[in-house]
């Protein structure tokens, strides 16, 4: 008899351990499908924050105000090293640099269109542009008709003569003809302080500007100082004499009223000269410290 009940309790006990088994069991595959949903929803939420941020991203580009999307097209006068010029085919330069690397973080491609200076304004208010970069001088006449973003370079202006002309600087000015290239700033400064002791004479882009000073056609040129440097550095005949400091700052040009490009530029812009992207770029076609307000 006691033999009987020892085996009954056997099984019993034998028996409920297998429940207690067969239910740990049960927890565990419980334990894992809930970790499969768990990781399911995880994925679930990634992928839709994933999509919500490449949403965000192309809603981004699309609010820009771009004719084209995912262009950005930019007016520049192709003819003023080191600031934007050609070569082998290339756009090249401060401003070429500087405008691709706002594009590449708008993500949106960045096309340069040649054109004379004259015309960029007038060709960005008629929406040929949806910007322009040029070393264009930001002015109060000039944003009647345009915005302009947060300045991007500070310059003066200055005087280049024949090496041997006998000039020193703008104290000799008297009887002179002065080349300038027409619209600019460099133009207006010497048509109202240098007439009429000297007669200006305008030209439509640098290069016609200092072939004349080469040719003996003027006496001197007046033009902005980075310009001015890189043609007399070039060359064995051409002098810098004379930096007047005319305290000019900058811009790139904006159809008036895109407040989305304006603010994307201007962003961008401050992120660039932020993580020292602007002083690289500056380095690479200045010599010297890049200026306080870009540091």
């Amino acid at each position: 008899m006691q033999l009987r009940r020892w085996w009954v309790l056997a099984a019993i006990a034998a028996l409920a351990l297998l429940v207690a088994a067969c239910a740990e069991d049960e927890v565990d595959e419980v334990d894992e499908v809930d970790d499969e949903v768990e990781e399911e929803v995880e994925d679930d939420v990634d992928d839709e924050e994933d999509v919500e941020e490449e949403a965000d991203e192309e809603e981004a580009v699309d609010d820009l105000g771009l004719a084209e999307e995912g262009l950005l097209v930019a007016g520049s006068d192709l003819d003023f090293e080191p600031f934007e010029f050609i070569e082998d085919g290339e756009e090249k330069g401060f401003d070429v640099d500087l405008m691709n690397e706002i594009g590449d973080r708008l993500g949106v491609e960045v096309e340069f269109v040649n054109s004379g200076f004259d015309t960029l304004l007038t060709q960005l208010d008629g929406g040929e542009f949806d910007v322009v970069i040029s070393a264009l001088t930001i002015t109060e006449e000039r944003a009647e008709t345009v915005d302009f973003s947060n300045p991007y370079f500070a310059a003066n202006q200055a005087m280049v003569v024949q090496a041997d002309s006998g000039i020193t600087g703008v104290e000799d000015i008297e009887g002179l003809d002065i080349g300038v290239q027409a619209a600019t700033t460099g133009a207006d400064y010497a048509k109202e302080n240098f007439e009429p002791d000297a007669t200006v004479v305008e030209f439509p882009g640098t290069p016609e500007a200092f072939t004349a000073l080469e040719s003996d056609q003027v006496d001197a040129v007046f033009i902005d100082l980075p310009v001015a440097s890189e043609q007399a550095e070039g060359s064995d005949t051409l002098e810098l004499v004379a930096e007047v400091d005319t305290a000019e700052e900058y811009g790139i040009a904006v159809q008036m009223g895109n407040a989305a490009l304006l603010d994307a530029i201007n962003a961008t812009l401050a992120e660039i000269i932020e993580d020292s992207t602007y002083e690289a770029i500056y380095s690479e076609w200045f010599e010297g410290d890049v200026p306080e307000q870009f540091q």
